[in-house]
């Protein structure tokens, strides 16, 4: 259950994944035959690409890296802009392999970069309270905006919101320009915390709880209303979605077990409880589920051994559920070390590939035949957690 509580300190971010890390060189050491199925993941068809982490400021172009071309892998010359281990920003060619890489002051791997108004925004971690600041992707120039511990968009993406504390935000045009609106939450109502707040059609995804003990309640928040209408209760928001010019919206949800989608108009919910005995990978505000362009598909994640047992990897697959039936595919060659419960997934434009990765491994799929291929870009630099798909120029 996400819980009603003010924003954790921007350091947790940080030391969990560096926990993470040291758990999995653990791990090895302890259970080195164990790692061998992990192995040809991670690391085939990897090549570097890019400055390390003394890069300097100016974006620069990188060398080009081994695309998947296998067999329906042939990746369409989409930009993805991600943010490395050593704090470097990216934007990569799927097509060439070509990189550009910059610093993105405080940006973190575990949260995806937000893309609009030809801006990347992100939430400067290293700092309590922010600042949000964004990378001018035509201008190549990264400046400050606004203080604030979370940026995210509106549902039809010509809003941006900057939460400043777990109850208020700003909003603001796309672009970051113009005047900014000041926003309280009703009393009782909350915002998500540091990570993993979610636009909805009419509104802002809210949380409220009478005491500690009570199941929360999610809400769609209409900030020029004031009505707050629920939802349901005890949900984990892992993705939404909403068609163009739609009044309605798709969220994706997870409770132990099962996987739900609530249509916001009618309320009707589509559940589906996992294919395996330790069901879906979920690591709370790190995991997060992706809807396909059309919203006929969503990407999720299964897991493959117990997530729980320290002494095995931790291993998923990728998974795409159909919206409309119900219908779970699994994509059984990206198998990913899922440590903290935590992986993550993008759909390309089109909606006929994916790619997906986690803290272990990182792959291109393709949805109609779930073949997979190792992305082309090289571990501490390789497309992670902070992804996020570019509109073409």
């Amino acid at each position: 259950m996400i819980t009603a509580l003010p924003p954790p300190d921007p350091a947790e971010v940080r030391a969990l994944f560096a926990a993470a890390r040291r758990r999995r060189r653990r791990r090895r050491l302890a259970a080195g035959a164990a790692c061998l199925i992990l192995a040809g993941s991670a690391g085939a068809g990897l090549a570097a690409a890019g400055p390390g982490r003394g890069a300097g400021t100016n974006p620069g172009q990188a060398g080009h890296a081994a695309v998947p071309h296998g067999p329906g892998m042939r990746l369409p010359p989409v930009r993805v802009a991600w943010v490395d281990d050593g704090g470097q920003l990216h934007i990569g060619n799927l097509t060439t392999g070509i990189q550009q890489v910059t610093t993105a002051p405080g940006a973190s791997p575990a949260d995806p970069m937000i893309a609009a108004g030809g801006r990347l925004y992100w939430a400067d971690i290293s700092r309590q309270g922010g600042p949000v600041r964004y990378y001018d992707i035509a201008a190549g120039k990264t400046r400050p905006l606004a203080r604030g511990s979370s940026v995210f968009t509106s549902a039809d993406g010509r809003r941006l919101f900057i939460a400043t504390t777990s109850t208020s935000l700003s909003e603001l045009p796309a672009d970051g320009t113009g005047p900014s609106r000041r926003l309280t939450l009703p009393a009782g109502w909350y915002l998500s915390g540091l990570l993993g707040n979610w636009p909805a059609a009419g509104g802002i995804i809210v949380y409220g709880a009478r005491d500690a003990g009570t199941a929360s309640a999610l809400a769609i928040w209409n900030p020029d209303t004031g009505r707050v209408t629920v939802i349901g209760r005890d949900l984990d928001v892992i993705d939404t979605w909403t068609p163009a010019g739609a009044r309605y919206s798709l969220i994706a949800w997870t409770k132990p077990g099962v996987l739900g989608i609530t249509d916001t108009a009618t309320r009707a919910s589509l559940t589906v409880r996992s294919p395996g005995r330790y069901g879906f990978t979920y690591g709370g505000l790190f995991t997060r589920g992706a809807f396909s362009p059309d919203g006929t598909r969503l990407a999720v994640f299964v897991n493959i051994t117990n997530p729980h047992d320290p002494a095995r990897e931790p291993v998923s697959e990728p998974a795409i559920l159909n919206t409309r039936t119900g219908t779970l595919r699994l994509a059984a060659a990206a198998r990913l070390g899922t440590y903290e419960d935590a992986a993550w997934a993008r759909w390309l434009p089109g909606g006929r590939q994916l790619l997906a990765g986690a803290e272990q491994g990182s792959y291109a799929i393709n949805a109609a035949t779930l073949a997979a291929s190792p992305l082309p870009f090289a571990p501490g630099s390789g497309i992670n957690f902070s992804a996020t798909i570019l509109p073409a120029p």
